[in-house]
């Protein structure tokens, strides 16, 4: 017990499990330390976010509990567990927690207050919104009420009932208790970036697009993610949790964590949903796949890495790059695989980056690798598309890697000065060392056809798109992401009654383009705050127009792109 409260969590669970398993049991005198051991290995379950084991966990508990209050604890354990797994039981565990506490001979206020979170919660996860915001306007009461104090227990309780009253349509009471938040009023609160937050796949572990979940987390000083629960899913089961998962390997470069305003560090709240597959081609996929292929050529077995976290991963890069360097010119294939993959990671920069490039220049240099993969080295060496000028004369001799530099110099392009550079398209659909449905001349033939289309050229356009031999679906998947040409926004997409008291946020908003530069399919799958801006930034997205691509039935024309739209008071 001394180690959990220490947080040294894994060796204290590992003399829970073997005390609880030698202890007598006839021996009433243990039934509160074995009640205790019980409860704190269900705090560790709902930490890990396996609610199933934390609700076995505190059943246990409650069966060991010989005083009332012990049996309280381990019913709002059940009822925090349940949630998630049926709402309904864990309202009814809340209501046995209340009862009991009633009886107490000194009901501790804070206690009751708790104890109406844990029912407000089971409500809003019943869909129940009004009700839950009444059980959490108990727990500001009991908090000490709307006063300036924002402390964590002051923070939760009132984003509660912000989310609830939200959620039942209350929105002037839900803006209220937001403002007492401090959430949406704090400086530089958007820590986007740099970060590694990504989201669960639609269709993975049974979530859908039209599934929304509130996760509440802490960032720890290393980046890493210090814990992450869910508060709410818009469906009932545990759909929520497996948000909550992907928010636990959410990870930021230790270097920005200090920038991050120390109550965000603490507990922040978003709105969430699932992310619709990428669109779009991935030229450097296929010379990242060039140059691993060159790497194993050199007897070296790539070592793919199991890390949860992008921090960690970079870790163990560093770490793996440590013990190779001053080996033998065996490693040397090794070494750049290592090297491209950090200079490859959001969570590499400054020095560090500096230091990489050189020496990945250098074993380019010595090493000759083929062009395909001295490509990929490049892209990652200037830092990627829209960086820096690649050179041309190393892929000058080889057709695929010419074609590849030249699709990559003209995505680098501003759309003013792609019609003036249609020759890098168009030396690679006239290269005859191409075979005629090669993927880069394909992709090639699709990038002139929006071209034409930007032109009024739609015979050509047409032309184009039949040569490519593809489908609309495939042609979608092969086409160039299209550049933004327009996004109106005006005072009166901003909710004036935030702007009247103050409360800024920003959401990221997902959607595909059809060919005509129209934004289709959008969905906003990050929010901050929770249930404030998400409206706002998808009506301002579908104002948004980019550049036309060719579609002979105007269909879809790129999928899965992202936005994120800012909401900031005027100064």
């Amino acid at each position: 017990m001394a180690l959990v409260e220490m947080a040294r969590l894994q060796e204290a669970r590992a003399l829970l499990d073997g005390a609880l398993a030698v202890l007598p049991e006839d021996d009433h005198s243990l039934d509160g330390d074995r009640a205790s051991a019980l409860r704190s290995l269900g705090r560790m379950a709902l930490g890990n976010i396996d609610y199933e084991a934390a609700l076995a966990f505190y059943v246990r508990a409650f069966n060991a509990s010989s005083t009332p209050a012990d049996q309280v604890s381990a019913l709002i354990g059940q009822a925090q567990a349940g949630v998630f797994l049926d709402p309904a039981v864990a309202l009814e565990r809340g209501q046995q927690a209340e009862a009991l506490l009633s009886k107490l001979p000194a009901t501790d206020k804070k206690a009751s207050g708790y104890v109406a979170a844990v029912q407000g919660r089971a409500l809003l996860n019943l869909g129940r919104f009004a009700e839950a915001e009444t059980a959490f306007a108990r727990t500001v009461r009991a908090e000490g009420g709307l006063s300036l104090k924002v402390g964590y227990d002051d923070l939760v309780a009132r984003s509660d009932a912000s989310i609830a009253a939200m959620l039942a349509g209350h929105r002037d009471s839900a803006r209220n208790y937001l403002v007492y938040t401090g959430a949406g009023r704090i400086e530089e609160q958007d820590f986007t970036a740099g970060a590694d937050m990504t989201l669960p796949a639609c269709g993975e572990d049974g979530v859908t697009p039209d599934d929304v979940a509130v996760i509440e987390f802490g960032i720890k000083d290393d980046g890493s993610v210090d814990y992450a629960r869910p508060v709410y899913g818009s469906r009932p089961g545990g759909m929520a949790l497996v948000f909550a998962r992907a928010v636990s390997n959410w990870a930021w470069r230790a270097e920005d964590v200090s920038k991050i305003p120390a109550l965000f560090r603490m507990v922040t709240r978003l709105e969430l949903r699932c992310s619709t597959s990428e669109g779009g081609a991935s030229l450097v996929g296929g010379l990242r796949a060039a140059f691993r292929q060159w790497v194993e050529q050199g007897n070296n077995d790539i070592v793919d890495d199991g890390m949860p976290t992008e921090n960690r991963r970079v870790a163990d890069l560093q770490s793996r790059l440590a013990a190779l360097n001053g080996q033998s010119t065996g490693a040397i294939s090794a070494r750049a695989w290592i090297l491209a993959e950090l200079l490859a990671s959001p969570f590499v920069a400054g020095d560090n980056r500096v230091a990489y490039v050189k020496s990945l220049t250098d074993l380019i240099e010595t090493q000759n690798p083929p062009p395909l993969a001295r490509l990929y080295a490049d892209v990652l060496m200037t830092g990627g598309f829209g960086k820096a000028v690649i050179a041309e004369q190393p892929y000058i001799a080889d057709p695929r890697a010419h074609a590849s530099w030249r699709l990559i110099s003209y995505d680098m392009l501003q759309p003013s000065r792609k019609r003036l550079n249609q020759a890098l398209l168009n030396d690679i659909i006239a290269d005859t060392a191409l075979p005629v449905d090669d993927p880069l001349r394909v992709a090639a033939l699709t990038r002139r056809a929006a071209a034409k289309v930007a032109a009024r050229d739609m015979a050509g356009a047409q032309s184009d798109f039949l040569a490519t031999g593809l489908t609309e679906q495939q042609c979608s998947i092969v086409d160039a992401q299209p550049n933004l040409q327009g996004n109106p926004s005006s005072s009166s997409d901003y909710p004036m009654d935030m702007v009247r008291v103050g409360v800024e946020g920003w959401t990221k908003i997902q959607f595909d383009v059809n060919a005509a530069g129209q934004t289709l399919n959008r969905r906003a799958v990050i929010t901050y705050p929770p249930m404030v801006f998400s409206n706002n930034g998808l009506k301002i997205v579908s104002r948004a127009r980019f550049e036309q691509s060719y579609r002979p039935s105007g269909g879809l024309g790129c999928g899965g792109n992202n936005m994120k739209i800012t909401f900031r008071v005027p100064e």
